[in-house]
């Protein structure tokens, strides 16, 4: 099973002997809120669920974390870097993070990281320090040395920025070494150029995109050029009422709720923001999440997060996905504190109970259907009705589980409100899992290595308005742009004829698998029958594209001559050496791809060729995984 600890809450019913009728029982069950308060009870019953929240962590006493300092600088004056390192973390495991002996064990940690060349854990350090309580008369060593580490890192803008604060603060501070003033005054001088320089360097960042036709009537994140429709095998999908040629921007749209991939990924939490940093500053009640600075932190609990900070631990350790589960509760939260518990009831109660037309699912009563309303995001497919019963189930243990949690931390719910909330949990945790979790194709990423095409997902993001565009194994639209952003731009690949279906992948393509496979991950993991013409026409893979024109695969034979000629500049064209900025050549690949289309039968080498080279300019990958690159104006 693909989720964490999946048997947790079956094996003990299990061992009671009542798994089986809870199953039935279960699945006899017709609505979200009574299915939810079923299980409520049959955790309460079987006493599966926590008495009390041990949420006082017990620290050392002050003379202890003091010792474990100076031990610690005592192994530095050494020069005995690893161990000072090892005995400042012992002191801040059992240190109070709001005293001083805290942040002192951060910075000399900091420093110690230093000398060890571990710059980014250094620059870490440094800012963390900085946000705790850090003796303000010697804050400007923080800034020098997190100027230092960003300095060596390349990052010659911030280090500017550091370097200025440090001298900023000398001065505040009455610190009297000329000599010391005059060697980071230096190094403000030094870092100034060198950022020129690397700004000179760098490609100049591509143009805002723009939709083409502009934005769409009742759909503003994607083109005026394309309606919804229904089809009979693919229910509802986005069609061109015009012909789109490739490189047309057919998409712009924004996360309604996104938060990291992995505890050891250096981006911020804030949903709003999801960018890099090398230098994320952590929550100083929880410890458990992190921001780029002080704003994103204030945004994002003013989104909720004072809420669930808590019981961040808690929720980190219940089964199923991890980070799912905490967006899940990111997600509740946000919009009861932007509603009101009342009206968010009210809500998803009537959504539950109403009949929808499956082309309107998700549109306001304006006819509006916008990524930022939570209806929208609410009434994303969500498969429910197909998924297993015990993944239901599971899925409702842990919604009982996180909700049971947020009670005991002294959150206020009426007993008339808890079966809507923790229906409306388990519906968010099931859209999360299939629109999120499994469809994150288009989530943001960075590159693992420059000169492949080898990316690692850094962000769990939900796309309600990418989301209505369905699967082909051979897409006509991509992702494009920087991969790392939040906001995704998705582009035409190929032609589209006006009242063709416009698909994404899912991240299954014709190519990489037989149709049998293809079929089977469709079904397995998203609950449907792919229908593209690779699967009916049963393409072949990569290996037994046809690569040759003949009388078999040109369809207008009096462009024989032309596609032939067109075909042997194209070879000519993948074998010449080109420069790193291929967008330049990205008009003749349009132009190629779009007669091919036109006069040649698919499957076809070069076709596929051409298009995973378009497929590749449309990206920007200049995020590395250490980030190394990564810079501010």
């Amino acid at each position: 099973m693909e989720y964490d600890n999946f048997s947790h809450y079956s094996k003990r019913l299990l061992s009671a002997n009542v798994l089986g009728d809870v199953y039935v029982d279960l699945s006899k069950l017709k609505s979200p809120k009574s299915r939810f308060m079923f299980t409520r009870d049959l955790l309460l019953r079987h006493k599966m669920l926590a008495q009390t929240l041990d949420i006082e962590r017990q620290y050392d006493h002050p003379n202890v974390s003091t010792n474990l300092r100076d031990q610690g600088n005592e192994f530095f004056k050494g020069e005995k870097f690893k161990k000072a390192v090892h005995m400042y973390t012992k002191c801040l495991e059992g240190s109070d993070p709001n005293t001083e002996c805290y942040a002192l064990a951060v910075a000399n940690r900091s420093a110690a990281y230093f000398y060890l060349g571990l710059y980014q854990l250094s620059l870490k350090d440094a800012r963390w320090a900085m946000e705790f309580n850090y003796p303000s008369n010697l804050s400007h060593k923080l800034y020098e040395r997190a100027g230092n580490a960003e300095r060596a890192l390349g990052l010659y803008g911030r280090a500017t920025q550091s370097y200025t604060e440090c001298l900023k603060r000398m001065y505040e501070g009455g610190i009297c070494s000329d000599k010391r003033k005059a060697a980071i005054a230096k190094a403000v001088t030094e870092c100034k150029e060198l950022f020129t320089k690397q700004k000179k360097s760098k490609k100049v960042p591509p143009a805002d995109e723009q939709l083409v036709g502009g934005r769409n009537e009742n759909i503003p994140a994607l083109s005026a050029f394309v309606e919804l429709r229904m089809s009979k095998n693919m229910g509802r999908g986005v069609y061109a009422t015009r012909d789109i040629n490739p490189g047309d921007v057919v998409a712009i749209d924004e996360p309604y709720i996104g938060g990291p991939v992995s505890h050891h990924t250096d981006v911020c939490h804030y949903s709003g923001c999801l960018k890099l940093n090398l230098a994320l500053i952590p929550c100083p009640k929880c410890l458990l999440v992190c921001y780029c600075n002080k704003d994103c932190m204030n945004k994002a609990n003013e989104e909720g997060h004072y809420l669930e900070c808590p019981i961040m631990y808690f929720i980190r350790s219940t089964p199923g996905i991890t980070k799912m589960n905490e967006l899940a509760m990111k997600w509740f939260l946000k919009d009861y504190l932007k509603m009101g518990l009342k009206k968010y009831c009210l809500i998803v109660d009537n959504f539950s109970k109403s009949k929808i037309d499956p082309q309107t699912r998700g549109f306001d009563e304006t006819g509006q259907y916008k990524s930022d309303n939570f209806l929208t995001a609410y009434s994303l497919d969500s498969s429910e009705n197909k998924v297993p019963i015990d993944v239901l189930f599971f899925f409702n243990c842990i919604a009982v589980d996180m909700l049971h949690c947020l009670i005991l931390s002294g959150f206020k719910i009426p007993k008339c409100y808890i079966g809507s909330v923790g229906a409306s949990l388990v519906r968010i945790l099931i859209v999360l899992d299939l629109n999120c979790r499994k469809l994150n194709v288009n989530a943001p990423t960075i590159s693992l290595q420059r000169r492949r095409q080898t990316t690692l997902t850094i962000a769990l993001t939900l796309y309600p308005t990418i989301s209505l565009f369905n699967h082909s194994c051979d897409p006509n639209i991509k992702r494009s742009g920087e991969l790392s952003d939040r906001i995704r731009v998705m582009k035409a690949i190929q032609p589209i004829p006006k009242g063709s279906q416009l698909c994404s992948t899912y991240g299954i393509i014709f190519r990489g698998h037989t149709k049998e496979s293809r079929q089977d991950i469709c079904n397995k993991l998203f609950y449907f029958k792919c229908y593209c013409q690779p699967c009916i026409e049963n393409w072949p893979i990569c290996h037994y594209i046809p690569n040759r024109l003949s009388t078999l695969n040109i369809l207008n034979s009096n462009m024989a001559d032309i596609v032939s000629s067109e075909c042997e500049k194209f070879v000519k064209f993948m074998k010449s050496p080109k420069s790193e900025d291929n967008c330049e050549h990205l008009d003749y690949l349009y132009s190629f791809i779009k007669l091919l289309f036109t006069n040649v039968k698919r499957p076809f080498q070069l076709y596929e060729d051409c298009l995973e080279i378009i497929s590749t300019m449309h990206t920007i990958s200049s995020s590395q995984l250490y980030i190394g690159v990564i810079d501010i104006d």
